[in-house]
C-alpha cells in the first residue's frame, strides 16, 4: 500500500495510472485484481504460493477481457470491473481502489496467516507429493512386491471346518489360523443367497499359503441361525487400529469388504482395500456410449456396430472406409467389467478356466447343495482367486504409468473406507415405508374394485356393448362344455377315502362352474387363485362380487394395468382413450364414414369388428359430443413439478451419462427416421383436431380415427401408462381426465408418492445392517450405545471418468414431503458421543472448468465471461451462472442448472432442445429448437475449423504478405482457417500437407467459447491427461483408437476426472491434518459434491476447520497446477460447515415424509444440525488452532 502511494505521489495521478496499466501486475500486491475479483489477502497468498513469480498482464489483453464480459453482462459488471477502457473514467488507479479495498477475509487474514498448518515442501506441487507419499508408499510396496510373486498351483483339497485354514506352500498339513497374517492378500468371498447376507466361503492368497474359510452356518446346520448379521458371522482379518499396513485385493473388492468382521470397528484401522476392477475401468473401461456399440460388436453383428461406430465422427459423411476401421481400434483395447471377461482380456494366455456355472448354486443353491459340492466350490472361489491375481499382476504396472501421481493412488484407497452408522431406527423405517405403502395402494385398489364392482352391472341387458371403454373386454360368463371326469383310486386309498375325495373334486369343479356362471372372463382373470369358492353355487352375481370386495387381497387390480384406465373412464380431451399393439395408447375420434362399409352393423350404432365383439361407435359419439360442449377443468394443483426429470437427469450427468451421448443421439435419430410421420398419417382426416394421427392403416375401428397420446421423447413413442411421468403435465392442464377427475387425482397423487419407495426397495431393504452392541469391548463402545454399521460397497472408479460408483447411498435423494421413504438420509445416525461434519463443495464442476477458461488465456482469474460470473454471480441477486440462464430461457434455476452442466460436460443442442421441451411443454418444436439455438450461440459460440501451420506454411504465409500483399489471418501465430489453404498453395509447388498440418476446432463468440477450447485442446492431445495431477484418460478413448470420435465422453471426462482429481486431494488433505493435529475423525462418504467425516464431538469444530483449510489448499493446488498462483476470495473456503446428528444434506430438514409425518424431531428424536462460517469455525476451535 505505501509503494503504491509513493509511486503515485513521485509520478502524478497521469503517469501512474499508464505505469499502473502498462507494468507487470502482481496478484499478491492487491485484495482485488483488474478484473474486480476479490482476492484471498496477500498475507495468505505468501503462505500458499511461495515464491512465484508475478503474473503480467498488458493493457490490450486486459481490455480485451473487459469488452468480452461486457458484451455478455451489458452494463450491469462494468462497476465491478476496475480498468481503465477507452472513453472511460479512470476508476481503476484511484488510491482507494489499489489496496484500500476491504477484504471479505480481513477479519480472519492473521489468524489464519498465523496459525495455518506450514506446507511440507517448498510449494503446493511438493507438498501434496510428500503427505501422499507417506501414506501410500508401504502400501504401493507391498502391491509391487506381491504383483511380481509367482501364481503358485491352485489347492485342491480344502478342508471342511469353521474359520480359517492355512495351506501352506511347505507342503504342511494345514492348520487352523485365527485369520492370515500377511500384509497383502487376494480375496473372494462368495455368498449363499437363499441363506441370507451371511457369508458363507472365501479364499484368501498370499505370497506364503493359500487359506480357505467356511461358515459355522454351513459347517453346523443342527442349529438354528436367524437372518441378522452378527460379527460373529463375518470374516475375521485380525488387526487392531494401530497394526501396521495391510492391503486385500479383489475384483469388485467393495464387495468383499463388507463381510470383513474388522471394518464394522468405530475406530479405523491401516487396512486398506485395492480393486482390480476399478484398475480396470480406469485403465482402458468403456464410456456409456461406447458399451452400446461394444455390446452390439459382441453379439456378432459386427458389421451393423461398424456402421454405428461411424456415426461417432465429425463429419460422418465424409470419412472414408479406413477412418471407419480406425474406429474398430478401441473395440480391440476394453472389456467389460466382469471378472471373467476382465481375466480374458487381460490374461488371454492364461490356463485357468474360470468356470461361472458353479456361481448359480450360490444364486439358487441351498446351503445343503454347498455343502455337498464343498470341494468343488471351494476349487471354484480359489479360482476366482488366482483369475484376479493374474489381473492384478497385469494391471499393477500399467496403472502406476498412467496414474503416477501419488495422490490418486491414496484417494483410492481412502474412497474404500466408507462407513454409515445407524441404530434401530433402521427397522422402524423400513416398516414404516413399508406400512405406509401398502395403506396408499389399498386405497387405490379399493378404488379400482369398486369400479370393477360397477362395471359388472354392465351384463345386465348386454349393456357393456354400448361402452365406449369395456366393449371389447371378454364378457362371456363361460358356460363351460359338460366333460365327463374319471376318477381312478388310488393303490393306498381306502373304499370310504375315495368316495370323499371324488365328492369333494365334484363338489369344487361344480362351485367354479357356478361362479363362471356369474361373472365375466375380464373379472375372473383378476381373482388370486387361492379365493375361496365353496358357497358361490348359493349366491347370485351381486353377492358373489360383494363376497370378493370384501377380501382386499381377492383381486389383482392395479393402476399400472391397461383395464384400470378403462374402468376409470380415462379421455383425452374428451375422446375415449384406446389402447393399441402397435402404437399404445391413444384416442378415438368420431365421426369417420369412409370406412363403415367395411364392417356389418349388429344394431344401429354398432358395428362388429369380429367375432362376437362389437363396437359402440354411437356411444363413443355422444359421449365426446357431451364432453366436448364442457371439458372439465382441473380442479387440483400441481401433482408433480419437474422434480424427477431434473433429479434423473442430473444423476446422468453426474454418472457420464449424457442424454445426448453420441450413441444415444444416434439412436434417437435413428428412431426417428424410421418414424417419420410423413407416409404413416392418413389423408382421410378429420378437420379441426390437431394431433399424431391418424394412424388409420392398423387402427381400424368403425367411424372413428385414432390418434396416439402425445409422448416426450418423438411423435411415434409409444405411451404404454397413461398416468406415467411424461403425462403427468397434461394432467395437470386437463388434456387427460377421466369420468371423476377426483379419482384421477388421487391415483397420480399416490403412484407419485410411492415411486421413490418403489424404485429404492429392493436396494435399501436388503442392506447390510450389522449391530455393534453386543461387542462392547472390540467396538469400544459404551454398553447403552445402540449402534449398526452399513458398510457402502463402493466401487472406487466405478466410471471411466474415475467416478466412484455405489447404487444406493451415492445416488439417494433428498426427502421429499410426498415420497415415502425418502427421509432415507436421516436415518444414518452418528453414535453417541460423535457427529458428521461435512460440506458441499459450492459449484465444484462448474469452477474446474472456468479456471481451466481462465489458464487457456490470460491466466488471471476472472478474465472469461463464464469464470467472472462464476466468481462475482450472486445467487442471492440472480447474477450467478444458472440464474441468468434461467431468465434467458424461461425455466427455473434447478432446470437451467441442468442446462449448464449439460453443455459443459459436452452435450449438444439436442440435449438442450429436449430439456427445454420437456421443462417448457407448451412451446412447439420449432421454438424450442430456436431457444437451444439461441442459448448455444451466445455461450459457447460458434465453430472455426483450423489448421496449424508447418514451416513450409509459415514461409508461404511471409511470401504472400511479402509478394502478394496479401494478409491472412492467423489464430495464436500458428493457425489458419481451412479456406485459406488454397491462397498458400497458389505461392509455390506446394501439397496440402507441406503447408498444414493436424486440424482442429476454435470456438468464437460466445461467453463460454474459451472453456470450450481449452477443453477440446486436452480431450484431443494425443494423450490427455487431467492438467492437476496428470491422470491418463481410458485407452478405449485415446484419440489413436477413436480418432474424432466420442469427442462428448472426452470433455466429459476432463471435467470429471478433474473433480475427482480434486476429491483426491481432499481426502489425502484430510487425512494430513487429522494425523498431524490428532484429530479423531474418519472418512464417511462422498455424495455428488459433498464430503462427509464422522468425529468424535470433543473434535468436530476441528474437524471443521480442517476441512476449510483443506479446501483452500485444494483450491489453491488446482489454480498451481493451472499457473494461476493466486486464488479468489470467493472459492477459498466453503460457504458452511454442517455438523449434525444424522447425514441429511441440510442441517435444519426435518426430513417430513409420508412416512415420516412428524419429522425427525418429533418421531426419532433428534434434533438439527448446525452450520458455520469459516469465521463463525475460527471463533470456535481455539482461535484458529487445529491443535487442542
Amino acid at each position: 500500500m505505501m509503494t503504491c502511494r509513493l509511486l503515485k505521489h513521485a509520478c502524478g495521478d497521469g503517469m501512474f495510472a499508464f505505469l499502473k496499466r502498462s507494468l507487470k501486475y502482481s496478484c499478491q500486491c492487491n485484495s482485488r485484481n483488474p478484473l474486480g475479483i476479490d482476492m484471498i489477502p496477500e498475507k495468505w497468498n505468501h503462505i500458499l504460493f511461495p515464491n512465484s513469480p508475478e503474473t503480467s498482464v498488458d493493457k490490450e489483453q486486459l481490455e480485451n477481457c473487459v469488452r468480452r464480459i461486457l458484451s455478455t453482462l451489458g452494463s450491469s459488471a462494468e462497476s465491478d470491473l476496475k480498468t481503465n477502457l477507452p472513453g472511460k473514467s479512470n476508476d481503476y488507479c484511484t488510491e482507494g481502489n489499489i489496496s484500500d479495498i476491504p477484504s471479505r477475509f480481513d477479519s480472519i487474514a492473521d489468524v489464519v496467516a498465523e496459525k495455518f498448518p506450514p506446507l511440507e515442501g517448498s510449494n503446493l506441487d511438493e507438498h501434496f507429493k510428500i503427505i501422499a507419499h507417506r501414506y501410500g508408499d508401504t502400501y504401493k510396496k507391498l502391491l509391487d512386491k506381491f504383483s511380481k510373486f509367482p501364481l503358485p498351483p491352485i489347492n485342491q483339497t480344502w478342508v471342511f471346518r469353521p474359520g480359517w485354514t492355512k495351506y501352506s506352500f511347505q507342503g504342511d498339513h494345514p492348520i487352523a489360523v485365527d485369520y492370515p497374517d500377511d500384509n497383502a492378500l487376494i480375496l473372494d468371498v462368495e455368498v449363499c443367497v437363499n441363506a441370507g447376507n451371511h457369508p458363507t466361503i472365501a479364499v484368501a492368497l498370499s505370497d506364503t499359503a493359500w487359506y480357505s474359510w467356511c461358515s459355522k452356518r454351513l459347517f453346523n446346520p443342527r442349529y438354528h441361525y436367524t437372518n441378522k448379521v452378527d460379527l460373529d458371522d463375518l470374516i475375521p482379518l485380525g488387526r487392531k487400529a494401530d497394526d501396521p499396513e495391510r492391503i486385500i485385493i479383489g475384483h469388485n473388492v467393495g464387495f468383499d469388504r463388507t463381510f470383513v468382521k474388522e471394518e464394522y470397528f468405530l475406530k479405523s484401522s491401516r487396512l486398506r482395500f485395492w480393486d482390480t476392477m476399478s484398475m480396470h475401468i480406469a485403465v482402458c473401461g468403456l464410456a456409456g456410449d461406447q458399451r452400446v456399440l461394444f455390446m452390439a460388436a459382441r453379439k456378432g453383428n459386427r458389421t451393423k456396430a461398424s456402421e454405428e461406430a461411424l456415426v461417432h465422427t465429425e463429419n460422418p459423411a465424409k470419412e472414408s472406409n479406413v477412418l471407419g476401421f480406425q474406429n474398430w481400434k478401441w473395440l480391440d483395447v476394453t472389456s467389460t467389467n466382469s471378472l471373467i471377461e476382465v481375466h480374458r482380456f487381460h490374461c488371454p494366455n492364461s490356463g485357468l478356466f474360470v468356470a461361472k456355472e458353479l456361481r448359480d448354486l450360490f444364486l439358487v443353491g441351498t446351503m445343503s447343495d454347498i455343502r455337498e459340492k464343498f470341494q468343488l466350490l471351494m476349487t471354484y472361489c480359489a479360482t476366482d482367486v488366482a483369475a484376479t491375481f493374474e489381473v492384478f499382476s497385469m494391471l499393477m504396472d500399467q496403472f502406476w504409468q498412467r496414474f503416477p501421481h501419488p495422490v490418486t493412488f491414496v484417494g483410492m484407497l481412502e474412497m474404500g473406507t466408507s462407513y454409515l452408522p445407524t441404530n434401530a431406527k433402521w427397522q422402524h423405517y423400513m416398516t414404516a415405508s413399508d406400512k405406509t405403502q401398502r395403506t396408499f395402494q389399498n386405497q387405490v385398489g379399493a378404488l379400482l374394485q369398486e369400479k370393477a364392482r360397477q362395471a359388472c352391472n354392465l351384463l345386465y341387458n348386454d349393456r357393456y356393448k354400448d361402452d365406449p371403454w369395456l366393449w371389447n373386454e371378454n364378457w362371456d360368463v363361460g358356460k363351460e362344455p359338460k366333460r365327463i371326469t374319471t376318477f381312478k383310486r388310488k393303490t393306498t386309498e381306502t373304499a370310504l377315502e375315495y368316495a370323499k375325495r371324488v365328492w369333494d373334486e365334484s363338489m369344487k369343479k361344480q362351485n367354479k362352474k357356478s361362479m363362471n356362471r356369474r361373472l365375466p372372463a375380464w373379472y375372473r382373470s383378476l381373482l388370486q387363485n387361492n379365493m375361496q369358492l365353496e358357497r358361490w353355487d348359493e349366491v347370485d352375481v351381486f353377492n358373489a362380487i360383494l363376497e370378493i370386495s370384501s377380501n382386499e387381497n381377492a383381486i389383482n387390480l392395479s393402476a399400472q394395468m391397461r383395464l384400470a384406465f378403462k374402468l376409470l373412464r380415462v379421455h383425452w380431451n374428451g375422446y375415449p382413450l384406446y389402447f393399441s399393439d402397435a402404437y399404445g395408447w391413444g384416442y378415438l375420434v368420431p365421426g369417420r364414414t369412409s370406412n363403415l362399409s367395411q364392417f356389418e352393423e349388429e344394431e344401429p350404432g354398432r358395428y362388429i369388428v369380429e367375432e362376437n365383439v362389437v363396437f359402440p361407435y354411437k356411444s363413443v359419439e355422444a359421449f365426446v359430443m357431451l364432453r366436448r360442449g364442457k371439458i372439465d377443468q382441473p380442479v387440483y394443483g400441481a401433482v408433480m413439478d419437474g422434480r424427477e426429470v431434473e433429479l434423473r437427469a442430473m444423476q446422468w450427468l453426474d454418472k457420464g451419462i449424457h442424454i445426448d451421448s453420441t450413441a444415444q443421439e444416434y439412436f434417437f435419430q435413428r428412431n426417428q427416421l424410421k418414424s417419420k410421420p410423413e407416409g404413416i398419417f392418413a389423408a382421410d382426416r378429420p378437420e379441426n383436431v390437431n394431433g399424431i394421427g391418424p394412424l388409420n392403416e392398423r387402427v381400424n375401428l368403425p367411424g372413428v380415427w385414432f390418434y396416439k397420446l402425445p409422448h416426450k421423447d418423438s411423435p411415434m413413442s409409444s405411451v404404454f401408462n397413461p398416468l406415467g411421468k411424461c403425462m403427468i403435465p397434461y394432467i395437470q392442464n386437463g388434456d387427460l381426465q377421466s369420468d371423476d377427475p377426483d379419482n384421477l387425482r388421487l391415483i397420480t397423487a399416490f403412484n407419485s408418492m410411492c415411486s421413490y419407495w418403489k424404485n429404492n426397495r429392493d436396494r435399501i431393504v436388503p442392506q447390510m445392517v450389522v449391530s455393534l452392541t453386543c461387542f462392547q469391548d472390540a467396538c469400544k463402545i459404551t454398553p447403552d450405545d445402540e449402534i449398526s454399521v452399513i458398510l457402502p460397497r463402493v466401487v472406487c472408479v466405478g466410471t471411466v471418468t474415475r467416478r466412484s460408483v455405489e447404487p444406493t447411498w451415492m445416488t439417494v435423494s433428498n426427502p421429499e414431503p410426498d415420497r415415502i421413504g425418502s427421509e432415507l438420509r436421516g436415518l444414518i445416525i452418528a453414535p453417541k458421543g460423535y457427529r458428521f461434519v461435512g460440506a458441499d463443495v459450492d459449484s465444484q464442476e462448474l469452477w474446474i472448468a472456468a479456471l481451466f477458461s481462465d489458464s487457456y488465456g490470460v491466466k488471471i482469474h476472472g478474465s472469461t465471461p463464464i469464470s467472472w460470473i462464476l466468481l462475482k454471480g450472486d445467487k442471492s441477486k440472480g447474477t450467478d451462472q444458472h440464474s441468468l440462464t434461467a431468465k434467458e430461457m424461461g425455466v427455473s434455476r434447478s432446470q437451467a442448472k441442468i442446462l449448464n452442466y449439460g453443455r459443459i460436460y459436452g452435450a449438444g443442442r439436442p440435449f438442450a432442445t429436449r430439456l427445454l421441451k420437456t421443462f417448457l411443454p407448451t412451446l412447439s418444436d420449432e421454438d424450442v429448437k430456436k431457444m437451444a439455438r439461441k442459448l448455444y450461440r451466445k455461450t459457447k459460440g460458434s465453430a472455426v475449423y483450423l489448421r496449424e501451420l508447418t514451416e513450409k506454411g509459415r514461409t508461404a504465409v511471409k511470401l504472400l504478405k511479402k509478394e502478394h500483399n496479401v494478409d491472412i489471418m492467423l489464430y495464436n501465430g500458428e493457425f489458419i482457417k481451412e479456406s485459406d489453404i488454397g491462397e498458400l498453395l497458389s505461392v509455390g509447388n506446394f501439397e496440402e500437407e507441406d503447408v498444414v498440418s493436424s486440424k482442429f476446432r476454435l470456438w468464437t463468440g460466445g461467453s463460454e467459447s474459451d472453456l470450450f477450447n481449452a477443453l477440446e485442446k486436452i480431450a484431443r492431445s494425443p494423450q490427455p491427461r487431467t492438467p492437476i495431477l496428470g491422470c491418463r484418460i481410458s485407452r478405449a478413448l485415446e484419440p489413436d483408437v477413436v480418432n474424432e470420435d466420442f469427442l462428448t465422453s472426452r470433455i466429459n471426462w476432463v471435467v470429471q476426472s478433474s473433480a475427482v482429481d480434486y476429491l483426491h486431494l481432499m481426502l489425502v488433505c484430510m487425512k494430513w491434518l487429522c494425523d498431524t493435529y490428532g484429530i479423531e475423525a474418519r472418512f464417511t462418504i462422498s455424495i455428488h459434491d459433498e464430503v462427509r467425516y464422522l468425529t468424535k464431538e470433543d473434535d468436530m469444530y476441528r474437524t471443521a476447520l480442517a476441512l476449510q483449510y483443506t479446501n483452500l489448499l485444494t483450491r489453491a493446488f488446482f489454480s498451481f497446477k493451472t499457473g494461476l498462483k493466486s486464488l479468489p476470495s470467493s472459492v477459498a473456503f466453503f460457504s458452511k460447515i454442517d455438523i449434525d446428528h444424522v447425514l441429511r444434506k441440510e442441517v435444519d430438514v426435518d426430513c417430513t415424509t409420508p412416512s415420516n409425518p412428524f419429522g425427525l424431531t418429533a418421531c426419532y428424536n433428534i434434533p438439527f444440525g448446525e452450520s458455520y462460517s469459516i469465521e463463525d469455525i475460527i471463533e470456535k476451535a481455539a482461535k484458529g488452532f487445529l491443535k487442542h
